[in-house]
């Protein structure tokens, strides 16, 4: 019982909302605002610094349908993280 709080209190705080970056990456994708939400953030500086080129704009667009397939990966590698240091413990 224990660990399952353990687990869900660890796991609420790095979880990421997929509707939360497809939002960012709509409307601030060419900042790069959806990696600095991902914990991306060398290349969300990169979005930032060639935001005036628009290059990074366009590239946001291909991402928004990619995304959430990204933000369910990094949660099952955070759950799997966190569950082997519960485990170990």
């Amino acid at each position: 019982m224990d660990q399952k709080m353990i687990f869900q209190s660890e796991y609420g705080k790095v979880q990421k909302n997929s509707t939360t970056a497809i939002l960012l990456c709509l409307f601030l994708g060419g900042l790069g605002a959806h990696h600095y939400y991902m914990n991306r953030v060398g290349l969300g500086i990169v979005y930032t610094l060639f935001c005036w080129t628009y290059i990074p704009l366009i590239i946001s667009i291909v991402e928004l349908f990619l995304l959430s397939g990204r933000v369910r990966r990094h949660n099952e590698k955070k759950a799997k993280e966190i569950a082997g240091k519960i485990l170990s413990v």
